[in-house]
């Protein structure tokens, strides 16, 4: 099952995860490489809708970072909107909210590209 689901908004790839919560090593990996293969896709503005995450490891934070930095190498932009407070959190403790640019909803988020 895939762990991601796109939908386009204009020029911007909506991005949907479809599980709650990233745990297991397999679906971290799986999770990772269908977000690298957006980037390397050549879509260059990336949405993350978080709406439906309540929990992400670890390993899955650090795929973020990754991402992050794959998008900005290819010259393109990510956002993320919609995070839960318990995510928010877990940002704000690691320093992630500097990382990255998080927006309260997806049209703030859309507006922002």
């Amino acid at each position: 099952m895939e762990k991601i689901s796109l939908s386009q908004n204009g020029d911007v790839t909506v991005v949907t995860f479809s599980q709650p919560k990233f745990l297991d090593d397999g679906d971290i990996q799986q999770l990772g490489d269908e977000l690298f293969q957006v980037v390397d896709s050549g879509v260059e503005k990336i949405l993350l809708d978080m709406s439906t995450v309540g929990f992400l490891s670890s390993a899955a934070l650090n795929r973020f970072i990754m991402l992050h930095k794959r998008v900005k190498s290819a010259g393109g932009e990510l956002r993320l909107v919609s995070i839960t407070p318990e995510i928010e959190k877990i940002f704000a403790i690691t320093r992630l909210n500097t990382l990255f640019s998080i927006h309260p909803d997806l049209p703030s988020g859309l507006a922002s590209f």
